[in-house]
């Protein structure tokens, strides 16, 4: 037995350092298991705080939004009080579920402060576009419910004024959002801002064709369409003499609601009252002549 007590006072420290190693690594799954469940604890929180947060923005979002439409206010003043309302409040409950977690907001103030300059420059198209949605606003070229063309190819109907975008609504059944920063910058056209709607249908009659027939067809037809105004009354006149044809233009109004309804239906009308009368427009047409070889 007296063989086996080196080994076992050898051992000794051994099993000792082992002991507390042991110890210790208990101690720091206990401390982190503590520190877990304490997090836990807030994130849940903050969790159960932003889901009940968006709902409660949605509610109050709508409340809002209901009050601004029972207000004397311009339609378009109201979407866009409720696109900024809306995100202003969104952000407020980020704040506050940073703020549960623990985060300092001291030092996100410091740290957007001192990124200011790379934070500017990142968003400043869309501070452009903020500040085009307040001068729409403000100068008020278009509302809600106008059909207006913006020079650059889109055109249909206004169907929201929104804090960065305005979106308009094609004849094609397109959504389209232009940026308000292009709308504020752009020559926009209002097609339905008036009340009424001037049209000029341009026809070529041969220089052999009686004007004052013409003029006579043009007119009798126009008097007998429903959409057509007759205060101010309908006109015909000569717009021009060009190589080989006489350009006669109808000119004409109609509201503004009916103007597609009243182009479709003139133009087929006028084709049909020439037609009638044995009125011939020119048009382009190439003959060819083949000599006979001698």
């Amino acid at each position: 037995m007296n063989l086996f007590f080196p080994f076992l006072a050898a051992a000794q420290p051994e099993t000792n350092a082992f002991q507390q190693t042991a110890q210790e690594s208990v101690s720091y799954l206990t401390k982190f298991k503590d520190l877990l469940v304490d997090k836990a604890q807030v994130l849940v929180v903050a969790l159960i705080i932003f889901i009940v947060g968006w709902y409660v923005v949605k509610a109050v979002c709508r409340l809002i939004a209901r009050a601004l439409e029972k207000s004397s206010l311009d339609e378009s003043v109201v979407s866009f009080l409720n696109s900024v309302i809306k995100i202003l409040l969104r952000v407020l409950l980020v704040i506050m579920v940073i703020t549960k977690l623990g985060v300092d907001m001291t030092s996100i103030i410091a740290l957007i402060t001192s990124a200011s300059l790379a934070v500017g420059l990142a968003i400043q198209g869309s501070l452009a576009n903020f500040a085009g949605g307040i001068m729409l606003l403000i100068t008020k070229p278009f509302k809600v419910g106008d059909y207006i063309d913006d020079g650059n190819g889109h055109e249909g109907t206004v169907t929201a004024i929104e804090m960065i975008h305005t979106r308009i609504h094609t004849v094609d059944n397109r959504a389209i959002w232009i940026p308000n920063g292009k709308l504020a910058d752009a020559p926009i056209t209002n097609v339905t801002q008036e009340a009424t709607r001037g049209i000029d249908f341009a026809l070529a009659v041969r220089y052999e064709t009686d004007i004052d027939k013409v003029r006579a067809i043009l007119l009798e037809t126009a008097g007998g369409c429903s959409y057509v105004h007759q205060d101010p009354a309908p006109s015909v006149f000569v717009d021009s003499l060009a190589d080989g044809a006489v350009n006669i233009v109808l000119r004409l109004t109609c509201g503004t609601g009916d103007y597609w309804p009243c182009k479709n239906d003139m133009q087929e009308k006028i084709k049909k009252a020439l037609d009638q009368n044995r009125i011939e427009l020119p048009y382009q047409h190439i003959e060819v002549s083949m000599a006979e070889n001698r």
